[in-house]
């Protein structure tokens, strides 16, 4: 500790200073020792603050409002931990310890979010390219996608603005199948029967060994998932950050098709366009499968993809950090794609997902894992707190209110403490959403509506520490249905609902009317936002033919890319080109 501190000294000072004046403002400014400003005018304050980030959502759109206002968060939060925490221990309660803990938990990770967004890199002007070009592999790892599908995809590789000498494309493909073979050979690409094992990880490794013999030249490998097509300018605007020899891979935002107003969450916006330029600002940007170029020499120095996880990129990236190479984020879309549009492809994907990061928290957490800079920990620290907070602790807020409203047992939460943090929350995350309501609500949504997906999760990693569970390539193709029997705990959650807030308004004459009223309100707040992942499983309406879709995207793929550009400022639904059929 003596040795950190002579080596960090203003740093040092500053944390003193910091830690010595939140002592005093929560001491003496904390929002319950407000009373000349509440209720009135700060209930009035609150409510304009609100209205302006609904209404003007491009005030709270840069860095400096998310920087603002989060240390307002982290102020305002403590007050009502701080509060709930004295709550507990006077008038003590299974809810309040139910809420008390929620709380904490919630609170935690939006801190640690807070300090990973803070310091952003948004890159999003490319690097002048090398005078001397290196050589490039593009692949196409598949395993049973429809050859159309994938036959787009190659084509969109081979309009890539590179020189062809300098170029090799190849599929690979884990299911050896006679018209995938016949597919490349008559666009004069190449093909590798993949290695059948590993899944994705063992298909890329392949890979690997294929260029070994047929491409050996080759510096950098392009990977790019079997229902993505590219814009042609990719190489050019990311082979110029591999004049940094450090450099292990380059990522790019993915779009995809989704239906009008995104029911399932899958364009995820405020991961590829704030969260991943946060990371990128800690070194820590972590690879996303597809749209990504990678150093062969970096992959092959830790063995080549990872196959420990269930699928390769996360994993591959944290290794690749926790060996001391960097990542880069280039933040410009460059790749449009299919992705899941009915339930059970959802639940997998997002599942799947979880199960990775869940894996690595548990048994690779990035606090003892050599080799991370502090940044970087903090980073991965953030991802398996996600899943932990959403698995644990906002169920645990969720009960609280429908607990109050069944039982009669209220928290005595002051106002002062509670409608601050509401309102707060509600603006750092607005920040954070960048102003973009629809993006805004369905993070949230998707937040709280998938808890029960990561507990899932959660038990199937926690079995897995010495065998990795079994993985299954995700559906291409929509299968229209009623799946709500899926998420049945959603449903219930909904139904109980009802009943609380039905037997609050007409059975509890003897409660306060206030702590009645606010209780629903936060009640229909949760209510709200199972009710996204409900909605999606009543979808039933055919979208668009996945495959027609991306044979349009091809033939019409620069005005494509050039529109995606404009849609994503402007925050509305991608759909094919010529609208739907």
């Amino acid at each position: 500790m003596i040795k950190l501190i002579r080596k960090h000294p203003l740093i040092t000072i500053a944390v003193i200073v910091i830690v010595v004046a939140n002592f005093f403002l929560q001491r003496y400014l904390n929002t319950l020792v407000w009373p000349y400003l509440w209720p009135r005018p700060a209930i009035f304050i609150l409510m304009a603050l609100f209205g302006l980030a609904v209404w003007f959502p491009r005030l709270f759109s840069g860095t400096w409002a998310l920087r603002i206002s989060g240390l307002w968060m982290i102020f305002i939060g403590q007050s009502y931990l701080l509060h709930s925490f004295e709550v507990l221990v006077t008038q003590f309660s299974p809810v309040a310890l139910i809420h008390f803990l929620g709380i904490a938990g919630t609170y935690s990770v939006m801190v640690v979010s807070y300090i990973n967004q803070a310091l952003p890199k948004d890159v999003r002007k490319a690097p002048a390219l090398p005078d001397d070009l290196p050589y490039v592999a593009a692949v196409i790892p598949t395993y049973g996608e429809p050859v159309d599908i994938l036959e787009e995809t190659a084509l969109s590789l081979k309009e890539l603005d590179y020189p062809q000498d300098r170029l090799y494309i190849f599929i690979s493909d884990d299911g050896h199948r006679e018209e995938v073979q016949r597919m490349a050979e008559y666009h004069g690409i190449g093909y590798n029967p993949g290695a059948r094992k590993d899944a994705k990880a063992g298909n890329l490794n392949s890979a690997l060994k294929h260029l070994e013999e047929f491409f050996p030249q080759a510096a950098l490998i392009l990977t790019q998932d079997a229902d993505e097509v590219i814009d042609s300018t990719f190489l050019k605007k990311t082979v110029g950050y591999f004049t940094d020899p450090e450099i292990a891979f380059v990522q790019t935002p993915k779009e995809a098709i989704a239906p009008p107003g995104d029911p399932f969450g899958v364009r995820d916006r405020i991961f590829y366009d704030v969260i991943q330029p946060g990371r990128n600002g800690s070194g820590a940007a972590f690879s996303c499968g597809s749209g990504v170029l990678w150093r062969i020499e970096a992959v092959k120095s830790i063995g080549g993809y990872a196959t420990w996880n269930v699928v390769e990129d996360l994993t591959t990236s944290y290794f690749l950090h926790c060996a001391g190479w960097r990542s880069a984020y280039h933040n410009e879309v460059l790749t449009l794609g299919l992705a899941p549009d009915d339930l059970p492809g959802l639940l997998k994907q997002r599942g799947t997902w979880a199960v990775d990061t869940w894996r690595l928290f548990l048994f690779k957490n990035p606090l003892v894992m050599p080799g991370l800079k502090p940044r970087q920990r903090l980073q991965y620290l953030e991802l398996g707190l996600f899943y932990t907070t959403s698995t644990f602790f906002m169920p645990l807020l969720m009960l609280t209110p429908l607990l109050s409203l069944l039982t009669g047992q209220f928290v005595p939460i002051e106002g002062s403490a509670l409608f601050p943090w509401l309102v707060i929350s509600v603006l750092y995350y607005a920040s954070l959403a960048r102003g973009f309501h629809e993006f805004f609500k369905r993070m949230w949504q998707y937040w709280v509506g998938h808890c029960p997906t990561y507990a899932k999760a959660f038990w199937i990693a926690i079995r897995s520490k010495n065998k990795k569970p079994s993985y299954k390539v995700t559906r291409k193709t929509r299968q229209a249905g009623f799946y709500g029997q899926m998420i049945w705990p959603q449903y219930l959650y909904l139904l109980v609902g009802i009943i609380a807030i039905v037997n609050a308004l007409f059975f509890m004459p003897a409660v306060d009317l206030g702590a009645r009223l606010t209780n629903i309100g936060i009640l229909l707040f949760f209510m709200y936002m199972v009710s996204g992942i409900v909605e999606a499983s009543l979808y039933g309406v055919q979208f668009i033919a996945p495959r027609r879709a991306l044979v349009k995207m091809r033939r019409r793929l620069a005005y494509t890319f050039a529109g995606l550009r404009g849609i994503r400022v402007a925050g509305d639904s991608v759909q094919s080109p010529s609208g739907a059929d």
